[in-house]
C-alpha cells in the first residue's frame, strides 16, 4: 500500500512540474531554479560535477565540453573553468536578431538567456554558474530546453583544489579559456552556432 502511494505521489509531483512549466514564463522558470539550492549530483568530471536529469544522457565527454541528449535534441555544455577560477563576470549584450533576451542574477551569480528563431525552430544560449548550454529546438520544447538547461547549470559544484592545480600546471591567465565553441568567421552567413559545431567535429574526424 505505502508503495502505491509513494508512485501516485510520484506521479502527482511530475503531473504539477509539468503543468507549472507549460504556465510560466521563461523567465519564472529561470527565476524559480535559481532561487533553489540543489545538493544532487551525478555526474563527476574533471574539477566539476553536476546532476543530469533522468531524461538526458552524455553523448560525449571532452572534459569542460559536454554534448547531452534529450528528446533527440543534443545540448551543448561548455563549462568555463578559467573565468569560475578569476570570477570573470561574463558580457554580454542584446542583439537585433534575438527572438528573446534577458539577464538574471542570483546573489553574486549572474546570467543570460538569449534566444533567436531560425526557420521554424528555435536557437537557445543559456549561460549561468560560469558554464553555457546551446541548444536548438522546436517551439513545443523551448520550455522543456530552458528548464533542464538551467536546472543542470545551477547544479554545477566546482572543485577549487582541482581547478587551482590545472591552472596553475597548464599556465592559464585570465585572458584565456579551456575550450573555445567554434562560431562563424562571417556571423551573416545565415547558419547558427550548432551548424558550426557539427562541420568542426567533422574536419577534426
Amino acid at each position: 500500500m505505502k508503495k502505491i502511494l509513494i508512485i501516485i505521489g510520484i506521479f502527482l509531483l511530475i503531473g504539477c512540474t509539468n503543468t507549472n512549466i507549460n504556465t510560466l514564463t521563461l523567465e519564472e522558470i529561470i527565476d524559480n531554479q535559481i532561487k533553489e539550492e540543489n545538493k544532487l549530483n551525478n555526474t563527476n568530471n574533471k574539477g566539476f560535477k553536476y546532476y543530469l536529469p533522468t531524461e538526458f544522457s552524455v553523448k560525449k565527454d571532452a572534459d569542460y565540453v559536454q554534448e547531452l541528449i534529450s528528446h533527440n535534441d543534443t545540448y551543448y555544455m561548455n563549462v568555463d573553468i578559467v573565468s569560475y577560477y578569476y570570477k570573470n563576470k561574463i558580457q554580454s549584450e542584446p542583439k537585433l536578431d534575438d527572438y528573446e533576451y534577458f539577464t538574471f542574477n542570483n546573489n553574486d551569480n549572474y546570467g543570460y538567456l538569449r534566444i533567436t528563431k531560425n526557420n521554424d525552430n528555435f536557437f537557445v544560449e543559456l549561460c549561468y554558474n560560469y558554464a553555457i548550454i546551446e541548444v536548438e529546438v522546436e517551439e513545443s520544447e523551448l520550455r522543456y530546453a530552458v528548464s533542464r538547461s538551467i536546472s543542470i547549470l545551477n547544479s554545477i559544484k566546482y572543485n577549487d583544489l582541482v581547478i587551482e592545480k590545472y591552472i596553475n600546471d597548464n599556465n592559464l591567465e585570465t585572458s584565456e579559456t579551456i575550450y573555445k565553441i567554434p562560431e562563424p568567421k562571417n556571423k551573416n552567413e545565415g547558419k547558427n552556432i550548432l551548424e558550426y559545431i557539427e562541420e568542426y567535429e567533422y574536419k577534426d574526424e
